[in-house]
């Protein structure tokens, strides 16, 4: 699993730091942490996003949809969700559908990790909540951020794509397949005839 440091949360070891530093001394992981899918098909580490970066796009995205597109969600709860997705992450690292590991077994590494980093702030349990209905997409709101991750990744490899680092014709495909939402699914359509004619392969 290629990151930029070793997680920051080894320097407080045997620190009795509180919850919350100790939270995000865990949670700043997701900010070495290279998106290993793009690092796979050849984008260079320098021009690698990272976990954090992901995540921050997929939040703003949620706040943007839901207020604007889905009067129906809580945007509240959609950026919430988004914020807390990928926490699992910082200690498992990003497990791609090439790592041979199962997705019963990387739901359960991560959530043994969402427990771990949050467990002992006040709303932890709240939040683990959050996350597990994300992973189960047992909400509108849940459902509405597995696409908009997705979308997401579409959005960053139309980037990449534009600033000549390869054909990323792939992470299309992957976002196109768990795109419910007519909206979004116009979002993408659009995405797709903005492609360079002329995209390098990788």
């Amino acid at each position: 699993m290629r990151t930029k440091a070793t997680p920051p949360i080894a320097h407080l070891s045997g620190k009795g730091a509180q919850p919350l530093i100790e939270a995000y001394f865990e949670l700043n992981q997701l900010k070495q942490l290279y998106r290993q899918g793009w690092l796979r098909v050849g984008i260079p580490p320098e021009r690698c996003e990272s976990v954090a970066e992901h995540s921050f796009g997929v939040a703003l995205l949620c706040l943007f949809i839901a207020e604007s597109w889905f009067p129906e969600a809580d945007a509240s709860k959609v950026v919430r969700i988004a914020l807390l997705h990928d926490l699992g992450e910082a200690r498992v690292g990003d497990i791609t559908p090439h790592d041979g590991v199962s997705p019963t077994q990387k739901h359960a590494l991560e959530r043994q990790a969402v427990e771990q980093i949050l467990g002992r702030l006040p709303r932890g349990a709240e939040y683990l909540a959050l996350w597990e209905e994300y992973e189960q997409g047992s909400s509108f709101e849940a459902k509405l951020v597995r696409q908009v991750d997705r979308l997401e990744m579409s959005l960053q490899a139309s980037v990449y794509e534009h600033q000549g680092l390869g054909d990323l014709s792939q992470f299309f495909a992957s976002a196109e397949k768990a795109m419910e939402s007519p909206s979004l699914r116009a979002v993408l359509a659009e995405l797709q005839a903005l492609r360079p004619t002329r995209v390098p392969p990788a």
